[in-house]
């Protein structure tokens, strides 16, 4: 397989460009940079508005028409033809994440995670619950893959030493899977499993409500950074989208092909 175009961040085991981030645009692209002192695309509303712009400028122009700026990629969504299995494989690889950053911030002692504790957004239980439905029906459950073990290692390396960073792996990760994560979801759960609501894709109550008082928290956290802490930040979208585009590949797979017609 060929690697991706260098990320310039540094960091170790820099994932490939296997798939599309849950956002939807291609991995390993760098998030646009801002200079000097000009005011940044979104700012007047906040913070999360900033990341959020330089978010959707990585989606491609099928996805976001008005400001998606990324190639298409070679495997559309609607080409995506796992297996069971692999839907599952995805749940555990998504359940390793997910659980590093909700024990990583319960444990943390910086007072900038804080706000992101019992945020209403987590997804640990939920997806204990779906795998163990898994198990109930005589699937395997397996390791997590290299992929999410991978994502965790990094994470592992920035979570106390570079915050901002932290904050914006987060950020992308948890909005991702509220917003295309969901639309992924429903097309699993239709091709895969007749229509099954898994709890990954439920939260407590309407998540737009949720996100909203998240966007509230991050800005007020952000509001204490100076310019070059929110660029650092905003910088580490790109990064982001790879790690979770590696976790993602579980299910960013062609149609096998039909087995040739014997004579």
């Amino acid at each position: 397989a060929s690697r991706p175009p260098p990320i310039p961040r540094p960091g170790p085991a820099r994932p490939a460009r296997t798939a599309p981030a849950m956002h939807g645009p291609p991995s390993g692209h760098p998030a646009p940079a801002a200079e000097g002192s000009e005011r940044r695309p979104g700012s007047h509303k906040g913070f999360v508005e900033e990341m959020r712009f330089v978010a959707m400028r990585l989606h491609t122009k099928d996805q976001a028409p008005r400001e998606g700026e990324m190639e298409e990629s070679s495997l559309p969504i609607s080409e995506w033809r796992p297996k069971q299995a692999d839907y599952l494989q995805f749940l555990v690889d998504s359940l390793t994440v997910y659980d590093f950053f909700e024990s990583a911030i319960a444990a943390s002692s910086n007072p900038a995670y804080a706000a992101f504790r019992d945020s209403g957004l987590e997804r640990t239980a939920s997806l204990h619950t779906d795998i163990a439905w898994f198990t109930s029906r005589d699937f395997i459950v397996p390791e997590p893959t290299p992929a999410a073990t991978r994502y965790v290692t990094y994470l592992e390396g920035i979570v106390e030493k570079n915050p901002p960073a932290f904050v914006c792996q987060w950020y992308n990760y948890y909005f991702a899977h509220s917003a295309g994560g969901r639309m992924i979801g429903r097309m699993m759960s239709n091709m895969l499993f007749d229509g099954h609501e898994f709890e990954f894709y439920k939260w407590e109550k309407d998540v737009k409500e949720i996100l909203g008082e998240v966007r509230v928290k991050i800005d007020a956290v952000a509001a204490e950074w100076d310019r070059e802490t929110k660029d650092k930040c905003l910088e580490e979208t790109s990064l982001s989208f790879a790690y979770s585009g590696t976790v993602l590949a579980n299910l960013a797979k062609a149609a096998e092909p039909e087995a040739a017609a014997t004579a």
